[in-house]
């Protein structure tokens, strides 16, 4: 029996060391194997709507805001309106204290008067030296008559030479006196046009006294709403070198505007009558519509960035939207309803395949000549940036861009490559678990998703948007450098040219 015992010890402990090695081994093989297959992420291909927009954001404002100020300065007497008071055309809002400007008009009245009374007085001083004037013309004809009398005698010798003499100077002391005369109503004339002058001058400044009178009375130039009132009663206000605003009054608010800015980026995509949408944060969850009704000229730089003011009308008929509210505008460009569409997130997923790998996924999926054809395309580009270095192969780009035909000149694309520039790539999964991938055209996108405007992909397909678990990153990042083909399911670009 213990010989037996000894026997069974000897052979159970290398039978029990050769299993749990023969275990070990299995399971670091299961387990290096399940780390080497990837796990994907997949999205299904819907259908849906597309809708390409323009996002900004802006401010509701009143159609038509008037700020109303004042021409003259002083201290508010009276107000009559307060905030969201309904307003009329003409409708008194404020007055204020007409003590000061009462006080310039009686003053300036007076003036007037005086003037009036100094023009009378020209008047008259006039009239009294026309009569003067008349008198020393009598006077002139008298002498005259005289001194020809004192003459007729002097000739006859009835006379001495003495009084001709006399009469003659009698005559000459007339004339003078008619002069004088003339020259008084000359003077008397000037004075009355200084006097009109002076007279004018005061009626002017009347006017303008009861011009200020009048100012101190407020009214509203607009109907309306007030939105804002700056003022209280008893306040000073003054109007020295800018009129104040005292309130601020908007025209119709059941017609709102959004004024909002656009980047200079996406400005040539919007054009005046293109459907806006909007949201504030006083409703949340709800859309507002609108219409854009102008894109002003006249640029603004933000941060340096260039942007342009859009005016977007909204209707407001219960008048839930108030002035100063933010608005997130979205102005729609173009929208397709019910179409298949594809994430974006699928287009930017690069498998890391080497060279002769994607070729084999390619073949798989029948897109032999697509692949000839972007590898033509991607060479030719390699070669006018510079060639590729010795020793490493030529990156494909796969996703052949548009406007790619001169690149094909020359460079063995099929006859019908044409039909071939525009499209993308993206990845499934196949049914033997093996890549393949699959070329769309695609059309309109709203930054999400894209239109597939032509491709072989159906509603529910499955395609591969990125992976899954980091234990698949060893591999996929330790594939050999330069096989890989960007753009088409290729690896890491080769490095720049030396």
């Amino acid at each position: 029996m213990p010989r037996q015992r000894r026997f069974t010890s000897r052979f159970l402990w290398p039978a029990l060391i050769m299993t749990i090695a023969v275990g070990g081994f299995g399971a670091f093989k299961f387990f290096t194997v399940e780390a080497d297959k990837p796990s994907y992420l997949f999205a299904a291909v819907e259908r849906g709507d597309i809708a390409s927009q323009v996002a900004a954001s802006g401010t509701l404002a009143a159609v038509t805001t008037v700020q109303v100020g004042t021409q003259v300065s002083g201290t508010i007497a009276e107000l009559y309106v307060d905030y969201n008071s309904e307003v009329k055309k003409g409708q008194l809002l404020a007055k204020l204290d007409p003590a000061l400007f009462q006080a310039q008009v009686e003053q300036q009245e007076a003036n007037v008067r005086t003037a009036e009374a100094n023009l009378n007085n020209d008047a008259a001083t006039i009239a009294g030296a026309k009569a003067n004037l008349e008198k020393a013309k009598v006077d002139v004809l008298d002498k005259q008559r005289k001194l020809k009398r004192t003459r007729e005698l002097f000739n006859e010798n009835l006379i001495p030479r003495d009084d001709l003499d006399t009469a003659q100077a009698a005559l000459d002391a007339a004339l003078a006196t008619q002069k004088a005369a003339e020259a008084q109503i000359e003077s008397a004339q000037a004075g009355r046009i200084a006097d009109q002058a002076r007279l004018n001058q005061a009626r002017a400044a009347l006017e303008s006294a009861k011009l200020n009178l009048a100012h101190t009375i407020i009214t509203s130039p607009i109907s309306g709403t007030i939105i804002s009132r700056n003022i209280d009663k008893g306040q000073t206000v003054a109007a020295s070198f800018s009129s104040p605003t005292l309130f601020q009054i908007g025209e119709d608010l059941t017609k709102m505007q959004v004024n909002t800015n656009i980047d200079e980026a996406d400005v040539a995509r919007i054009k005046t009558g293109l459907e806006a949408t909007f949201t504030v944060d006083a409703y949340s969850g709800e859309t507002f519509a609108g219409t854009l009704s102008q894109i002003r000229l006249a640029a603004a730089t933000v941060q340096n960035i260039v942007t342009y003011n859009a005016i977007i009308d909204v209707p407001n008929p219960q008048l839930r939207l108030k002035p100063g509210m933010t608005a997130n505008v979205k102005i729609l460009i173009q929208k397709a309803e019910d179409v298949l569409m594809l994430p974006n997130s699928a287009l930017r997923f690069k498998p890391s395949l080497s060279d002769l790998e994607t070729e084999a996924a390619y073949q798989r999926a029948g897109e032999e000549e697509y692949y000839s054809f972007a590898k033509s395309i991607a060479t030719s580009s390699r070669a006018v940036k510079g060639g590729t270095p010795r020793g490493e192969s030529v990156p494909v780009a796969l996703s052949v861009p548009s406007g790619s035909t001169g690149a094909r000149r020359g460079s063995g694309s099929p006859k019908d490559s044409a039909n071939l520039e525009g499209r993308k790539t993206v990845w499934v999964l196949g049914a033997d678990n093996l890549l393949r991938p699959v070329i769309v055209t695609l059309g309109l996108t709203d930054g999400t998703y894209s239109r597939i405007v032509d491709g072989k992909l159906k509603q529910g397909d499955k395609v591969i948007t990125g992976l899954a678990a980091d234990r698949s990153a060893t591999r996929m990042t330790t594939s050999a450098p330069g096989l890989g083909m960007p753009g088409m399911g290729g690896g890491p670009p080769p490095p720049p040219p030396r």
